[in-house]
């Protein structure tokens, strides 16, 4: 959907004319050219809808068309006029001896006037100041409706952040609500408890104890030691001398479950003071006492159990003696098992045996309480082992991977001979497909979920890899599937090493390149049955050449040279193939393969130097996957610098693709930063708008009262009544009309704004779309860096002199002499708990 256009209000009125009939034509236009409109004229519809197409923009205020035209009657020109520009006005000429055609068009051209001829002058005036009206009209009807929908956007946000503010407080809110419910509840608690009395059994209870002899000691012997604890606090706080106490009186008559009495207490404060210089007072031990046994209870463990067992037996029992856990392999099982040939101790507990599982650090997935109750009562007989804890197994995460419907790795433009070069007759068969095939499905990448083990710690899952998946020229999707891609061209299809999927056609130049073709950019596979010229570029998915001499040669695809290349600078996404090359400069993603001589070049590549048979001389080499040579230097020439298992022309490309964005990211911060300016600007002329709004409706409803009194004021024959409201009439309409002028122009600067925000957002979503361009472009680097790891290994077939300099990722050596037949290698070794690098030669 389009965005509605926006005239600038001082501009003409805009008036365009179609009729064949060249007199009526001219006529017409000086008849509305003296009336100060812009008027148009065409003579062909085909032109003149092409003419209401281009200026969609700032469109015509109204067309004018004759009803009989060559092609296309009236009606269905007026049609298409009204299609391409809704808000132009449409009038329609016809003669006066065929009413129906009116009808016609009204009913199919959707005409807003008609005027019949032959027409007199004022009649055409008339009617055009009718329809230039309308325009303004609707025109400004559009201006209140886009200025209502901004306004009401803005309202709408407003009100959805004042919501979501409140949301909040009533969250903040319903929280000190809840805050003090809880503490209302805790004071009623308190007070409660203040009131009644506190038993032992009350204290076991909030404990949660297993009611058995030995945590009721236990908890016997802690609420004592606190107790005796609270009283020498509190002694050494006061002036009363410390306590000591019998805990012996402290133990209550069987009778008497309940904390005793003033008398009782009384008794138990003086019961063994003996020398005691002062007696403690009686509601100060009921406090005491009441704040021990309403204390946090202090939990019975596993090991207060076993403390309590040592103090009576004198030794320790560990659960270890007759129990092992294991843990599976993965960390998501555990099992225990009765040791065999022990016999069990007297009493095995659900919360002992919980606190040995604990002692184990098992704290995930441990199975529920009855079900290990059940197995504490089989243990006499049973000795399995038993699953006391599982964990979450992971979902490992699945790789995406795409499926290609053609032969994405041929090679083949021609056969290759032994001497290096290319019979172009031999071709062999070359993948070819039609419009509408599929090229290539892709299955995307699931990711998977993290598990937990026994011991609370996440196991973790590997990111699914999600290869790249670019339909390139000549290729498309569908809607419906959004994961295969088809060709929609008959044609080559090809895949780079980045993952753009293309279909390409095939250019073929009998002779050279040169001044007679020109340049050649074509987005397909290039046949040169000459040779590239000096001086002249060559762009295209793959080439194919018996020779290149001082040319610039960019591809996506592969290049196939039958002879040599010299002087040439060479960029390629695929393989590079020649006989020789001399003093070029090479910079790709493949392999380099030359049969003979390597000559004072300087060569960047992601895949392997391969010249087996050739020879090397004072070229600069970098070749990630290594570098295969016949001979490299010779005594008189300057050395050669050769650098293995370093990617370093992938390193350039990220480089470059990072300061892209970077300074992508510097020009949408500007374009935001103009954006929000101008909404600033724009959001202060609302208030301008009001106010004159309110002046011009102010204005309007007075001239109406006044109007409506005028009648009155002629009955009554008050002439001065009538000079003073002819006057006020006068001012108010001139008061109307200048706040309708002001108006105008802010709305035509508001116009002016949007439009500019708009080619600003424009620009800002085309840096966006390039931005996502390059992260894709960088993430196919990266992985087409990762698919094979570096190889930092030189071979020389014949002899290397001295001198030349080698150089791996970590390491690098130069030669003090000549080698013949060796392998040269960058290898790791470990001195010291240290790994160091270091060049290895050995024999081939």
């Amino acid at each position: 959907m389009t965005d509605p256009p926006k005239p600038i209000p001082s501009a003409k009125p805009k008036i365009l004319i179609l009729e064949s009939n060249g007199t009526i034509c001219d006529h017409a236009r000086t008849i509305l050219t003296r009336q100060g409109w812009d008027v148009h004229c065409e003579n062909v519809s085909k032109t003149a809808l092409q003419r209401l197409e281009e200026s969609k923009n700032t469109p015509f205020n109204l067309f004018i068309s004759n009803f009989k035209l060559p092609k296309m009657e009236g009606d269905d020109i007026h049609k298409h006029a009204k299609a391409i520009s809704p808000m132009t006005q449409r009038m329609l000429m016809v003669p006066a001896d065929e009413p129906d055609m009116v009808i016609r068009a009204i009913n199919k051209g959707g005409i807003n006037s008609c005027i019949i001829y032959p027409f007199q002058d004022e009649d055409l005036i008339n009617q055009t100041k009718h329809c230039l009206a309308q325009f303004q009209r609707a025109m400004k009807r559009l201006q209140l409706k886009r200025i209502t929908r901004h306004q009401n956007k803005q309202l709408f946000q407003i009100a959805h952040k004042m919501k979501k503010k409140g949301e909040t407080c009533q969250k903040l809110i319903d929280g000190k609500k809840t805050k003090i419910l809880m503490h209302r509840s805790n004071l009623r608690k308190a007070l409660k408890l203040k009131d009644q009395n506190i038993t032992l059994g009350d204290r076991i209870g909030q404990n949660k104890s297993p009611v058995t002899p030995e945590s009721l000691e236990g908890e016997f012997f802690i609420l004592c030691d606190y107790i005796k604890a609270l009283f020498n606090s509190i002694a050494s706080k006061t002036n009363l001398d410390p306590v000591v106490l019998n805990l012996q009186s402290l133990i209550l008559p069987q009778d008497q479950t309940t904390l005793p009495g003033n008398n009782a207490i009384a008794a138990i404060a003086t019961a063994d003071a003996g020398t005691t210089a002062q007696a403690v007072p009686a509601d100060l031990i009921q406090k005491i006492l009441k704040t021990a046994l309403t204390s946090k209870p202090e939990p019975v463990t596993g090991d207060s159990l076993k403390k309590i067992s040592k103090e009576k037996d004198g030794e320790e029992t560990s659960l270890n003696t007759y129990f092992k856990i294991a843990i599976s392999k993965d960390k998501t099982t555990a099992s225990i098992q009765r040791i065999k040939g022990m016999d069990l101790p007297d009493m095995i507990t659900l919360p002992s045996l919980q606190n040995y599982i604990g002692d184990q650090e098992i704290c995930f997935g441990i199975i529920e309480d009855e079900a290990i109750e059940a197995w504490i009562s089989n243990l006499e007989t049973g000795e399995q082992p038993f699953v006391v804890a599982r964990g979450k197994a992971p979902i490992a995460s699945e790789d995406g991977h795409v499926k290609f419907h053609f032969e994405n790795d041929f090679i083949n433009p021609g056969k290759l001979q032994s001497d290096g070069t290319i019979d172009f007759r031999d071709r062999g068969a070359i993948p070819y497909i039609h419009k509408g095939d599929l090229l290539a499905e892709k299955t995307p990448a699931k990711e998977g979920k993290e598990g937990m083990n026994v011991f609370g710690s996440p196991i973790l899952v590997e990111k699914a890899l999600d290869p790249i998946f670019i339909f390139g020229s000549g290729t498309e999707i569908k809607e419906e599937n959004e994961l295969a891609i088809y060709a929609a061209i008959d044609g080559q299809p090809h895949v780079d090493a980045m993952g753009n999927i293309t279909v390409n056609p095939e250019l073929m130049i009998k002779g050279d390149v040169d001044f007679e073709t020109g340049n050649i950019d074509f987005n397909g596979n290039i046949i040169v049955k000459g040779i590239v010229k000096e001086g002249f570029t060559v762009k295209g998915i793959s080439l194919t050449a018996q020779e290149i001499e001082g040319a610039t040669i960019e591809l996506s695809g592969d290049l196939y040279i039958s002879a040599g290349i010299t002087e040439t600078t060479i960029t390629s996404v695929g393989n590079v193939h020649a006989k020789f090359i001399n003093h070029s400069i090479v910079a790709g993603f493949g392999d380099l393969i030359i049969q003979r001589e390597i000559i004072d070049s300087d060569i960047t590549i992601s895949g392997a130097c391969q010249n087996p048979a050739g020879h090397i001389i004072s070229s600069k080499i970098i070749a990630k996957q290594g570098i295969d040579a016949g001979k490299i230097g010779t005594s008189s020439s300057k050395p050669a610098l050769l650098k293995i298992g370093v990617d370093e022309h992938i390193q350039k490309q990220l480089q470059k693709i990072d300061a892209r964005l970077e300074k992508a990211l510097i020009l949408l911060q500007e374009i935001r930063e103009k954006i929000q300016s101008i909404e600033t600007q724009d959001q202060g002329l609302y208030e301008q708008i009001t106010q004159r709004a309110q002046i011009q409706e102010k204005a309007q409803n007075e001239t109406k009262e006044i109007t409506q009194a005028i009648p009155f004021l002629k009955k009554d024959n008050d002439v001065a009544g009538l000079q003073k409201a002819t006057l006020q009439i006068k001012k108010l309409s001139e008061t109307a009309e200048t706040a309708e002028q002001e108006l105008n122009k802010i709305f035509g600067t508001q116009d002016l704004y949007a439009k500019q925000i708009e080619q600003l957002k424009e620009q800002l979503n085309h840096i966006e779309r390039q931005n996502k361009t390059y992260v894709l472009e960088k993430k196919g680097l990266k992985e087409f860096a990762d698919k094979n790891p570096p190889l930092p290994r030189l071979l020389i077939n014949g002899k290397i002199t001295q001198d030349t300099i080698i150089q791996g990722p970590n390491s690098s050596m130069t030669l003090r002499e000549d080698l013949s037949r060796s392998q040269i290698q960058e290898k790791s070794m470990m001195e010291d708990g240290q790994y160091f690098y270091k060049m290895n030669v050995s024999d081939l």
